[in-house]
């Protein structure tokens, strides 16, 4: 058994961090908990964090992030944040393939975000079998 994980913060990196922080404590409403100068850390809930960060020893190639957050209102977050003049690249909109719930927008900084509701409640609550792999020829797998 792994030792505990008590809290997670996902790290985002930007060029212009005033501009992408503006967005997440101004647009999006989050609470900023750090400041560290170069790096900012808004609170998503008790036990998660976001954080934007400018620093000269980042990645510079755009990733294929997406932040997906988590909620039961996903129609909620999007009138909000389209008051405040968000642009979504896609709106809420059902995916029968992953069962979800979801809308999808850019952030200031170049990230794809998504909200998001799982269609299974439950769904953190499961443990996955690992995935197969196809070359492995072994019986049951």
């Amino acid at each position: 058994m792994h030792p505990s994980i008590e809290q997670s913060i996902v790290f985002t990196y930007a060029d212009d961090l005033e501009t992408a922080s503006r967005f997440f404590s101004e647009i999006m409403e989050l609470d900023l908990v750090v400041d560290q100068g170069a790096c900012h850390i808004y609170r998503l809930n008790e036990k998660s964090f976001l954080g934007v960060c400018a620093l000269a020893n980042r990645p510079k190639e755009k990733t294929a992030v997406t932040i997906t957050l988590v909620t039961d209102d996903v129609d909620g977050w999007h009138a909000f944040l389209t008051a405040k003049g968000v642009e979504y690249v896609s709106g809420p909109a059902r995916s029968e393939r992953f069962g979800i719930y979801s809308s999808l927008f850019q952030s200031p900084h170049g990230y794809r975000v998504e909200i998001q509701r799982f269609d299974d409640p439950a769904w953190h609550e499961h443990r996955a079998a690992p995935p197969s792999d196809p070359g492995d020829d072994r019986p049951g797998r």
